[in-house]
Protein backbone atom coordinates (compact mmCIF):
# COMPACT_ATOMS: atom_id res chain seq x y z
CA UNK A 1 0.00 0.00 0.00
CA UNK A 2 1.44 3.37 -1.03
CA UNK A 3 -0.34 6.72 -0.88
CA UNK A 4 0.87 10.25 -1.41
CA UNK A 5 -0.13 13.76 -0.45
CA UNK A 6 1.28 16.88 -2.10
CA UNK A 7 1.65 20.36 -0.62
CA UNK A 8 3.61 23.54 -1.25
CA UNK A 9 5.76 25.52 1.12
CA UNK A 10 8.00 28.52 0.32
CA UNK A 11 7.22 28.11 -3.40
CA UNK A 12 8.47 24.50 -3.32
CA UNK A 13 6.36 21.43 -3.99
CA UNK A 14 6.65 18.45 -1.65
CA UNK A 15 5.14 14.99 -1.72
CA UNK A 16 4.53 12.97 1.44
CA UNK A 17 4.51 9.26 0.67
CA UNK A 18 3.07 6.68 3.05
CA UNK A 19 3.59 2.94 2.76
CA UNK A 20 3.70 -0.28 4.71
CA UNK A 21 7.19 -1.76 4.46
CA UNK A 22 8.53 -4.69 6.47
CA UNK A 23 5.59 -4.61 8.91
CA UNK A 24 6.04 -0.88 9.54
CA UNK A 25 4.05 2.19 8.65
CA UNK A 26 6.51 4.49 6.84
CA UNK A 27 6.19 8.17 5.98
CA UNK A 28 8.77 10.05 3.91
CA UNK A 29 8.86 13.45 2.22
CA UNK A 30 10.13 13.95 -1.33
CA UNK A 31 10.93 16.99 -3.44
CA UNK A 32 11.47 16.43 -7.17
CA UNK A 33 11.40 12.68 -6.50
CA UNK A 34 14.34 12.95 -4.06
CA UNK A 35 13.82 12.08 -0.40
CA UNK A 36 14.35 15.20 1.73
CA UNK A 37 13.28 13.93 5.14
CA UNK A 38 14.13 11.20 7.57
CA UNK A 39 11.79 8.23 7.58
CA UNK A 40 9.01 8.54 10.13
CA UNK A 41 7.88 5.03 11.04
CA UNK A 42 6.26 2.73 13.57
CA UNK A 43 5.45 -0.96 13.67
CA UNK A 44 2.00 -2.15 12.71
CA UNK A 45 1.53 -3.27 16.32
CA UNK A 46 2.25 0.23 17.63
CA UNK A 47 -0.19 1.61 15.04
CA UNK A 48 -2.93 -0.73 16.30
CA UNK A 49 -2.21 0.19 19.93
CA UNK A 50 -2.29 3.89 19.03
CA UNK A 51 -5.67 3.49 17.35
CA UNK A 52 -7.04 1.52 20.32
CA UNK A 53 -6.04 4.30 22.70
CA UNK A 54 -6.78 7.42 20.66
CA UNK A 55 -9.24 6.30 17.94
CA UNK A 56 -7.14 7.98 15.28
CA UNK A 57 -4.62 6.87 12.70
CA UNK A 58 -0.97 6.77 13.64
CA UNK A 59 -0.11 7.28 9.96
CA UNK A 60 -2.12 10.51 10.03
CA UNK A 61 -0.05 11.70 12.98
CA UNK A 62 3.21 10.76 11.26
CA UNK A 63 2.10 12.70 8.18
CA UNK A 64 1.33 15.77 10.34
CA UNK A 65 4.76 15.58 11.98
CA UNK A 66 6.49 15.24 8.59
CA UNK A 67 4.62 18.21 7.12
CA UNK A 68 5.20 20.32 10.24
CA UNK A 69 8.94 19.59 10.03
CA UNK A 70 9.03 20.73 6.39
CA UNK A 71 7.15 23.92 7.27
CA UNK A 72 9.70 24.56 10.05
CA UNK A 73 12.53 24.12 7.55
CA UNK A 74 13.68 20.74 8.83
CA UNK A 75 14.57 18.90 5.63
CA UNK A 76 17.53 18.04 3.39
CA UNK A 77 18.10 20.15 0.29
CA UNK A 78 17.19 18.34 -2.91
Amino acid sequence: MTNSITFSHDNKDFEIRTAILDNRYCVRVFQNNIQVSPEYSATLEVGQDFFSQYQESLVGQLVKIAEDDIRRGVYFNA
